[in-house]
């Protein structure tokens, strides 16, 4: 779905009809004026509906201050793995992200609120609206498509809130004038409401998508983002149940076994992340992109953001060491005489690997050129990350390079955390050698105890996974914030005063409900 955000409706979903009275004058609208009471007419309107709240995932619609630096900033800085690169320093606001020394006026602690919840109004307009189209106006089948995708992004927004922020207010209904200012509800509140609707939509979506409608919701994502909902229900104190491991495993269990979809891991690991394999068997939930061309435009420079200044990028964010060495600490006893493979995929740092003037692996040099020719230096003791990066970083503008959100690797690593923690750990392990075998070249594992194997699954999610914005939230979850900020120097953390993000303080000055 490359063009999904072509059609752009946003100022028709949101148009307000004031009320007046008629003894004071007469109102008066053109028949040629849509507004939201009557835009609602076929299935083109209903879509184009739909296609708004698409716009607002991940907050791309804000280009810079959202999905540009927003969302990277704040997913990406918080993790133990990231440092800010030699650009950061000219960003104060970057800095107090890195730094926890951030308020809730912060502009991108504003900007995720407002574009998710921006989001979740065109969502709860798609299933209210679409919902009282008649059968005159639109299929049944198409109706029931077209909500369940509503009703997936709903629960996605919802989802995407409470990962950030520790209250967020549950906004299911089209927001009126009464229910304008609305208290924040419990955590257990919103963990109920995102699991209704990720459920809701799994009973309503296709199991496949055609090429045409990429990017679009399917039963499997669905069902992907309901076992992750019950996972981090699991890891949250205020919510968890005892049943909650075992409804991520009911989840997962279709995605996994083929009943919906068929998912894959894709051999080559690192051409997920540079465009050259997009919307592969491994992905599951994919955020579309595509380079300008004469029909539209909805490319993304997050690649420039990511990539260092050695190699044509921004110079915005650097890995440190600590990654590094766990990616490294097993040894090169890859099938191919490598490390773990999945490191190559994931990273840029001094060796042989990318010193080997043959290959040129290094966007088409080595890193004691790049570096040299960048710093003087042979920079020893600096890593980059390489995922989301196209080979050629240097001269490429505004890209489409996609950006997997939901991957199947994720998927299985879930669920065999999952089968871990209910009592199943010999059914996990075959899991674990499966992703090692496939994407690292790497040897099946040799532990057995429950322990070891989520000592290990935790491991696999740092290979696998690092810098797809699962980090920060996955230490969480494990109750390891505090110990793995300050293994990384980041004496500033507090698990209790920064886990989550504040509630805006523009929220605050606009609805009375909240203080």
């Amino acid at each position: 779905m490359k063009n999904i955000y072509k059609i752009f409706i946003a100022s028709i979903l949101l148009v307000v009809i004031a009320s007046c009275n008629d003894d004071e004058f007469i109102e008066q609208t053109s028949p040629d004026q849509l507004t939201s009471l009557s835009f609602w007419r076929n299935l083109e309107d209903a879509q184009s509906g739909l296609t708004a709240a698409y716009s607002e995932l991940e907050s791309r619609s804000n280009f810079w201050d959202g999905w540009q630096e927003g969302r990277p900033v704040v997913e990406y800085f918080r993790s133990d793995y990231a440092l800010p690169g030699p650009d950061a320093i000219n960003y104060a606001h970057w800095m107090s992200i890195f730094n926890f020394n951030y308020t809730n006026g912060h502009t991108f602690v504003d900007v995720l609120w407002g574009t998710n919840y921006k989001g979740l109004n065109f969502a709860n307009q798609v299933i209210t609206k679409v919902g009282e189209m008649t059968l005159e106006q639109i299929s049944d089948a198409d109706k029931k498509q077209i909500i369940g995708e509503a009703t997936f992004l709903r629960a996605y927004y919802h989802f995407k809130l409470l990962t950030l922020y520790e209250q967020i207010i549950i906004r299911d209904q089209i927001i009126t004038q009464e229910t304008l200012d609305k208290p924040l509800s419990t955590r257990p509140e919103a963990w109920d409401a995102i699991i209704t609707d990720f459920s809701n939509a799994a009973e309503m979506l296709s199991s496949t998508n055609t090429p045409e409608n990429y990017g679009r919701a399917t039963k499997g994502a669905a069902l992907s983002y309901l076992g992750k909902a019950y996972l981090y229900k699991a890891g949250d104190p205020t919510s968890s149940e005892n049943d909650d491991f075992q409804n991520a495993v009911i989840a997962l269990k279709p995605v996994v076994e083929g009943a919906v979809g068929s998912y894959g891991l894709e051999p080559n690991f690192s051409s997920l992340f540079n465009g050259e394999n997009e919307n592969s068997q491994e992905s599951i939930f994919e955020l579309q992109f595509k380079s300008g061309d004469a029909t539209s435009w909805n490319a993304t420079r997050l690649h420039a953001f990511v990539g260092d200044w050695s190699v044509g990028g921004w110079g915005g964010i650097e890995a440190t060491m600590a990654v590094v060495n766990e990616m490294k600490k097993e040894g090169k006893i890859a099938s191919n005489g490598l490390y773990d493979n999945r490191l190559y995929g994931s990273l840029y740092f001094r060796d042989s690997f990318y010193n080997d003037t043959n290959t040129n692996e290094m966007q088409g040099s080595t890193w004691d050129n790049l570096m040299n020719s960048t710093y003087g230096d042979i920079y020893e003791n600096h890593a980059y990350f390489r995922k989301w990066l196209p080979n050629y970083v240097w001269n490429n503008g505004y890209v489409g390079v996609n950006v997997v959100l939901m991957r199947y690797a994720d998927v299985l690593l879930m669920y065999a955390e999952a089968l871990n923690e209910t009592g199943n750990t010999p059914l996990a392990i075959p899991i674990i050698n499966n992703i090692r075998n496939v994407h690292g070249f790497m040897p099946q594992i040799t532990v057995t105890s429950k322990e070891a194997v989520k000592a290990q699954i935790i491991h696999e999610r740092t290979m696998e996974l690092t810098l797809e914005s699962v980090r920060f939230f996955d230490l969480r979850r494990w109750g390891m914030l505090d110990q793995a900020m300050q293994a990384a120097g980041r004496s500033n953390f507090s698990a209790a005063a920064h886990a989550y993000l504040p509630i805006p303080l523009s929220e605050i000055n606009s609805n009375s409900n909240v203080n």
